[in-house]
């Protein structure tokens, strides 16, 4: 019998550590769902550990958007590795390649090269130029 989503979900979690649980919990906590669903209660997620935090997502989102939140939670933590890789196992979608990072989340590439496009036409059309070295510097005075 293969792994559901819900083991899944509890790998996961299980796999970021004392520290990254804690960080998990915070976040997770001030998470805002989707209408529809209620915020997980600080009382219940604070002493939760990796089981426990499974169930209560399971519990307040369905496995479904359980994971999609965790997922978004991962992201925020700078966790987008964990992300990926429990989106992929789960097969779904919402956490972009963890070596694509550098891409605001939420554009293709096609939209962030249009966007670094247009932000170098504003740059020419407004005639900035760039700081010359020796203004940058102050003069340097020699002794006689």
């Amino acid at each position: 019998m293969g792994k559901t989503l819900r083991d899944h979900l509890f790998d996961t979690i299980r796999e970021l550590g004392k520290s990254g649980l804690k960080t998990f919990k915070d976040k997770l906590n001030n998470f805002q769902p989707k209408e529809g669903y209620n915020p997980i209660r600080w009382g219940e997620l604070e002493n939760a550990d990796a089981v426990e935090i499974t169930r209560l997502l399971v519990s307040y989102y369905k496995e479904d958007y359980a994971v999609e939140v965790a997922g978004k939670v991962l992201e925020d933590m700078d966790e987008k590795k964990l992300a990926h890789n429990l989106f992929q196992a789960t097969g779904k979608a919402g956490v972009a390649d963890p070596t694509l990072g550098k891409h605001k989340p939420g554009l293709s590439s096609d939209e962030d090269s249009d966007l670094l496009r247009r932000l170098q036409a504003l740059k020419d059309d407004s005639n900035v130029t760039e700081p010359q070295n020796d203004v940058m510097a102050p003069a340097l005075e020699t002794p006689q």
